[in-house]
């Protein structure tokens, strides 16, 4: 009920907005101010809604801090958390809302659903201002099946997803295609959490010089299936299966089986906000190449064992996302990898953030390079993969803003 005032008051809030709210400029310079921190929002069609409210690109002078993350749903859409965290008077005053949009669901269907949920946050801090004499309230009432109803799923929160596609390119000398199918159903629940996911895709590219053609040709097949089960706010384990054939890496056949145990230093239900957790998993992989290895090997089976770090972070100040994984095979330690992947952006004053995104890997476990040199055509064509002990990319930057904080006009002229 409390809920249901609050929406009816705030429909009416704008129902009568420009006469009864603001009927001088100069009030808006005395409503709360707001600092939107979302990377996935339409600012632009946010300020046309809301045209009548303070929005700041400095989160120094707001008054709320509003800060949007999101989690992937069982269902392949996205849960939205929106964090009003509130600064200055309104200290101590945070509230959280959540809004699910699905898979089916348009750009617009979301930012349209977001700005809902904006309004209904944004009224609580309208209400405690001297604004709260120019609401009114009207309560409706709502027909409809009862809150507690239970729907009836007949799918029993099965989700399948089925996609394919394709590419081509032509010119005179060279001409390229590429297919992708995949298959995926899903089923999550609190207590489980079960994927299961097939692909197939080939790639061929062809090049024409003097009469002579060279072609690429590489394919790619895989089967995953994952069963995770959650044992406690904390804790969770999982069973992971996987089969592939990757014509890139030498690979025919490749199985692998592994058990895995989790432990995540804050409780899940917080993850849109922080995750620190650490994973542990031991299994086997077993393989058989399509040409000879540089070990002389055509198959072979291998325990390994691995252990990864997680830290993410989603805070007023910016966004942190960082793993650390090492893994080797049990009986050669010395066939090892280790991978680092961070991605971070950081406000560092008003006016500079920083932004990050790395991705690097330490190798010793190459077992599948093929015996013999690699032709010119293999390495130009990228035919397979080429022997290395490390693999890096790295993106980035720094973003510097100055002039108005209080620039709120939208004008979308050519």
């Amino acid at each position: 009920m409390k809920n249901l005032i609050r929406i009816a008051m705030f429909c009416s809030f704008f129902l009568t907005y420009p006469y009864s709210v603001y009927p001088q400029e100069e009030n808006k310079t005395n409503a709360p101010k707001f600092f939107l921190d979302c990377h996935e929002c339409d600012f632009t069609f946010v300020r046309q809604k809301l045209p009548f409210i303070s929005f700041v690109r400095d989160p120094k002078l707001a008054d709320v801090h509003l800060l949007v993350s999101d989690s992937k749903t069982g269902s392949g859409g996205k849960k939205y958390f929106l964090n009003f965290i509130g600064l200055r008077a309104f200290e101590g005053q945070d509230h959280q809302y959540e809004f699910i949009a699905n898979q089916s669901d348009t750009e617009d269907d979301i930012r349209n659903g977001l700005l809902k949920y904006f309004k209904i946050g944004i009224l609580h801090y309208y209400s405690k201002t001297s604004f709260l004499n120019d609401l009114e309230i009207d309560l409706k009432e709502k027909s409809g099946k009862p809150k507690n109803q239970l729907l009836d799923d007949p799918w029993k929160l099965w989700v399948f997803q089925i996609r394919s596609g394709g590419e081509f390119q032509k010119e005179e000398s060279q001409n390229e295609y590429s297919l992708q199918t995949e298959i995926r159903t899903d089923k999550i629940t609190d207590a489980w959490k079960t994927r299961i996911e097939a692909s197939y895709g080939i790639r061929r590219e062809n090049y024409f010089d003097d009469g002579e053609s060279f072609t690429n040709k590489q394919d790619e097949k895989q089967i995953q299936a994952n069963f995770i089960k959650s044992l406690s706010s904390k804790w969770s384990y999982g069973i992971f299966a996987e089969y592939s054939a990757n014509s890139y890496l030498n690979i025919s056949n490749s199985f692998s089986l592994d058990g895995a145990v989790e432990y995540n230093f804050f409780p899940w239900a917080e993850s849109n906000r922080r995750v620190f957790s650490l994973a542990y998993a031991a299994g086997l992989k077993t393989y058989d190449y399509k040409d000879e290895t540089i070990y002389g090997k055509m198959s072979e089976r291998l325990p390994f064992e691995a252990l990864r770090i997680k830290l993410e972070l989603v805070q007023p100040w910016g966004t942190i996302e960082t793993s650390l994984e090492g893994r080797h095979f049990m009986n050669d330690f010395s066939k090892n990898r280790l991978t680092l992947e961070s991605d971070f952006s950081v406000r560092l004053t008003k006016q500079l953030s920083v932004y990050s995104e790395i991705q690097s890997e330490i190798i010793h476990d190459q077992l599948y390079l093929p015996k013999g040199d690699s032709s010119v055509e293999d390495l130009l064509l990228k035919r397979r993969k080429l022997a290395t002990t490390y693999e890096i990319r790295c993106e980035f930057g720094i973003r510097f803003t100055f002039g108005s904080a209080f620039n709120n006009i939208v004008n979308e002229r050519f």
